[in-house]
């Protein structure tokens, strides 16, 4: 019997609970468990760069629509101590006979919930299989077809071997031909000379024969792969070489059935198997239990298995993509994840009214996550390069295209071209300043960003709403953000710091409040020189802007 579908379930069916697995940035993890509470009252537990949250199925499409969340799965089955043995064999069978113990219902019906599919899918084989296949190594699953490289290469050397024959024969008939044209016992220099040379003319010629055929073979080639075999047949193949067999379907297809893949995201250095061979195996177990069709790239179903040392989770995809490119079309080379957007716009307790700043919006992914999520303020940004101002509008326009196609309202972002050390607004006119800063490492360097971060951060100061005003910072570069924060300390009352991983890169998050001190346009900032410690020593007037 098959499974209800998503229009026939009911509603005690779709007030099941579920658990689902949702990837958030490292080090937002407390932020993304309180938006989940927040918005969703789900019970949430965190674990390192995720969060688990046990949900209505009903509820499964509000969790996509989370601001903090990458990747999202629904749980089927967690094995806490599975115990793998160090014969790999063993552990490959163990490991397809978990298919069996899966909890593909519940998977299912969270998936229905965000997939569709033409025909109802079985959560159980009509025959549950006695037998899911013998186990693989890891060795056999890498290793290359027989006779397949040793074939390649067999053939260039057999041309190139072919080429130099035909190159020696030329050589042979040119020799013969001034041979019996001239007298080769009594010929004279001038002759020989006259000889040689038109070796050497004939070497020419048969190099750019020899070209000329390599690139009429490699052109016949490559039509090989996409004509049919009476064409191919055209083309006489070596007589030692025996004729490329179609490679066979090793799976069945059917129009009635999901295609699948298996994805496996493995940790730990006690393992007796690798990745690629828990997958196959994994997979290869998934399918002789359903018989679905197998994909690796146009597939309907996609099978996350995890192993974390000894434990081991199995679940269903519910993204195809990671979120983290929502809301972008127009990519910088340093666009930030709108996902780490959303999550420091958060820290920022942003307020409806407010007026929301970000001085350098590269691509405008701060601004348009801050107006997406919260509708009710003034949004600015703005940006010194003419391409970013352009980048940004673009991602608007993309953005309300969307609103457009869900029938909800655009959004507003005002954007200018400006320099962020001297911006044309009025003082104490923006409350909160949100920013990812240059890190010095694609773009700048940490020498420019010792003089760029205290000249923001001061520009920032006089603009910066007294005692209500935040300023949000996100960079790489820890000690030019300190020292500037210290140039500036007396206007400011440094607070949060999250350290998070932003692809390997050990970034912190800063959160400051604008305290009451009025700002003093009399005093210009002074910056100490790069790598400069002490006060006494040469250092940069940046005066202050009227």
């Amino acid at each position: 019997m098959s499974a209800p579908t998503n229009d026939n379930m009911s509603t005690d069916e779709k007030d099941i609970l579920c658990e689902i697995e949702a990837t958030v940035t490292t080090g937002f993890e407390p932020t993304a468990m309180e938006e989940a509470v927040e918005k969703l009252n789900a019970e949430v537990t965190v674990s390192r760069g995720r969060i688990i949250l046990k949900v209505p199925i009903s509820k499964v499409k509000k969790v996509l629509e989370l601001g903090c969340v990458d990747n999202c799965y629904v749980l089927m089955t967690k094995v806490s101590d599975f115990k793998f043995s160090e014969d790999e064999l063993e552990s490959m069978g163990r490991l397809r006979e978990l298919v069996r113990s899966v909890d593909w219902e519940t998977g299912l019906r969270a998936w229905r919930e965000v997939f569709t599919f033409k025909q109802p899918i079985m959560s159980k084989p009509d025959v549950i299989p006695d037998e899911l296949g013998e186990p693989m190594l890891s060795s056999r699953i890498h290793k290359p077809k027989k006779g397949d490289n040793v074939e390649k290469k067999s053939k260039r050397q057999k041309m190139k071997e072919r080429m130099e024959k035909k190159k020696e024969e030329r050589k042979k008939f040119a020799l013969n031909k001034i041979s019996s044209d001239n007298n080769v016992a009594d010929k004279d220099n001038v002759t020989m000379v006259t000889g040689l040379e038109e070796i050497k003319n004939l070497d020419k010629t048969s190099e750019k024969l020899e070209n000329s055929k390599e690139e009429e073979k490699v052109k016949e080639k490559n039509e090989d792969n996409v004509k049919d075999a009476e064409t191919a047949d055209d083309i006489k193949p070596d007589s030692n070489t025996e004729p490329m067999a179609k490679k066979p379907r090793l799976t069945e297809y059917s129009p009635d059935k999901p295609a699948f893949r298996v994805t496996c995201h493995r940790t730990g250095l006690n393992h007796s198997f690798d990745s690629m061979g828990a997958q196959s195996n994994f997979g290869a177990a998934v399918y002789n239990y359903f018989k679905w069709n197998v994909s690796m790239k146009e597939f309907d179903i996609e099978v996350m298995l995890y192993i974390d040392s000894d434990d081991v989770r199995v679940g269903l995809a519910l993204t195809r993509q990671s979120l983290h490119r929502r809301h972008t079309i127009a990519f910088g080379p340093t666009t930030l994840r709108p996902t780490i957007a959303y999550n420091m716009l958060r820290l920022c307790k942003i307020q409806p009214g407010e007026t929301i700043c970000d001085p350098m919006c590269g691509s405008g992914v701060i601004p348009i996550q801050a107006a997406l999520y919260w509708p009710e303020g003034t949004y600015l940004a703005g940006e010194i390069v003419r391409k970013a101002v352009d980048r940004t509008v673009e991602n608007v326009e993309y953005v309300n295209k969307l609103q457009a196609e869900k029938e909800r309202p655009g959004i507003k972002v005002q954007t200018l071209k400006w320099d962020a050390t001297n911006l044309p607004l009025q003082d104490e006119s923006v409350t909160v300043f949100i920013t990812d800063l240059p890190f010095g490492v694609r773009l700048g360097s940490k020498k420019a960003n010792s003089s760029l971060y205290p000249a923001v951060l001061y520009e920032m100061s006089r603009v910066t709403k007294l005692k209500s005003g935040r300023a949000c910072f996100l960079t790489q570069d820890k000690k030019g953000i300190n020292q500037a924060m210290q140039l500036v300390s007396k206007y400011w009352k440094r607070s949060t710091t999250v350290g998070i991983n932003m692809g390997g890169l050990a970034a912190c998050v800063y959160m400051m409040y604008r305290n009451s001190e009025v700002f003093d346009k009399s005093q210009p900032l002074v910056i100490p020189r790069f790598d400069e410690r002490s006060p006494n020593k040469d250092s940069k007037k940046v005066s202050n802007i009227e």
